[in-house]
């Protein structure tokens, strides 16, 4: 735990030494506090959020995160106050004492931007986009100790150098530039972690073998794949009160005491976003078995004074050489009474745990919700406009904005292989088993999934 806390202390004081010249611009002498209208999208892992908070971002009446806000939650939780292993919940009684407010009201204002088109590469602020990748790198690579100056001048370089290329800015390409410049003086950042196609990474950097473990040692802040920060507009004090606050965290599902903590005067709104049981269950599967989604550490768990000592989880456990200590995606409630079953059970009750956390949740009418299933978003373009129309009514946004969104071309994110309908089929057989499950089952018709009608579950 030492080691975790003392890796967080470097990465906020490196941040800080970056952010000390914005604090006194207008948007930072405001807080959270002065957010109006906040529309947060709760779903279980693999249901599609990622997609559908790419698209809300386009909106102009939206400003967001560039990413998921769980990595600065994890820069302002004071770990040594709770236990951070029980599960991905803060226990409301201990919220004032372990969560830094301004620590993570400035960790939000720096990364917070608004809607823009395409970008040519002269009209980019360089020092600007460069000092917003070095905040982002320090996220991702929490083994290195970057010297900042040089990383900074790294990252100027490789603009430069993709400048004379290219007039039209396309993050892709920017990026494999980019990280080829990085990695020459910081060997240990690999391209593969990144959200770009493995293809694309594999012709760029031949040389390179495809990793399977997670990118670092110890301690992950962000979780692979790690986003790609594309050049934007800076949101400003006057979207505050004027816009819409638009948020993607899986974790958030089981902080909604913390969202409502942290924006005390604002209208929250919750996109619950299903997914059915096998598709999802399928695709956090993948996941497991992927370079990314690393998101906890048990060594520490497992060397304290616990019956348990490692992961036996079937599938995983067995063949992976770091599968008996590093956990995937959301961390439940009672995530030890699956620590030695077979891999697919443990993603089931990923599903199950995290949809019933937001139910629970919604089911105390705090909040403002809709239910949207994700089937419709990617059915077709009738049913995916149908259901984005009734998402913008819902969160207070104007209609004709939809047609900024461009959704007949869906982008594709953090995907662990090319999109494919009834892809959860190549498992049907260890999937059926699943809806044995009463739990299961009674969680999936809760969420309009009924057993009988499986077949047609894309």
């Amino acid at each position: 735990m030492q080691k975790i806390e003392q890796t967080i202390e470097r990465i906020k004081e490196q941040r800080a030494s970056i952010l000390l010249r914005y604090q006194k611009t207008p948007l930072f002498q405001h807080s959270l506090k002065d957010v109006k209208r906040v529309v947060i999208i709760n779903s279980s892992s693999r249901s599609g959020s990622s997609l559908l908070y790419a698209i809300l971002r386009k909106l102009p009446q939206v400003y967001s995160l560039t990413g998921e806000a769980a990595p600065f939650y994890k820069l302002n939780t004071m770990i040594n106050g709770f236990d951070l292993f029980e599960s991905d919940k803060i226990p409301g009684a201990l919220m004032d004492k372990v969560v830094d407010y301004e620590g993570l009201s400035r960790d939000f204002f720096s990364d917070l931007y608004k809607a823009g088109n395409g970008i040519l590469t002269s009209d980019i602020n360089v020092d600007e986009y460069a000092e917003h990748l070095v905040l982002r790198f320090l996220l991702q690579w929490t083994d290195i100790d970057f010297d900042i100056s040089e990383l900074k001048s790294i990252v100027i370089k490789a603009f430069e150098r993709y400048a004379k290329r290219f007039k039209k800015f396309a993050i892709d390409e920017f990026y494999l530039t980019l990280l080829e410049e990085v990695s020459s003086v910081y060997p240990k950042v690999d391209p593969f972690y990144y959200d770009l196609s493995t293809e694309k990474v594999s012709l760029h950097f031949p040389f390179l073998d495809i990793p399977s473990g997670p990118p670092n040692d110890y301690f992950n802040i962000e979780e692979p794949p790690f986003i790609l920060q594309v050049p934007g507009m800076k949101a400003d004090p006057a979207d505050l009160a004027e816009k819409t606050l638009l948020l993607k965290s899986t974790v958030d599902g089981y902080r909604m005491n913390l969202i409502e903590k942290i924006f005390p005067c604002a209208d929250i709104r919750i996109i619950h976003l299903v997914r059915n049981p096998a598709a999802t269950t399928n695709g956090i599967y993948d996941g497991w078995l992927h370079r990314g989604f690393f998101s906890h550490n048990l060594l520490p768990y497992f060397n304290s004074n616990n019956d348990l000592k490692r992961l036996s989880i079937k599938g995983y456990s067995d063949i992976l050489p770091f599968g008996g200590h590093w956990w995937n995606f959301d961390l439940p409630e009672g995530w030890q009474s699956v620590a030695d079953k077979d891999l697919v059970e443990v993603c089931a009750f990923q599903w199950y745990s995290a949809n019933a956390e937001i139910l629970q949740y919604l089911s105390s009418g705090r909040t403002k919700y809709c239910t949207f299933h994700y089937e419709n978003m990617i059915r077709n373009i009738s049913s995916r406009t149908e259901e984005v129309r009734k998402m913008l009514d819902f969160s207070g946004i104007p209609e004709s904005e939809i047609y900024q969104l461009q959704l007949d071309d869906l982008p594709v994110i953090q995907s662990t292989l090319p999109p494919q309908l009834y892809r959860w089929k190549k498992r049907k057989d260890i999937i059926l088993r699943l809806l044995n499950d009463p739990k299961i089952l009674e969680m999936s018709a809760r969420l309009g999934y009924l057993k009988e009608n499986m077949e047609e579950w894309l």
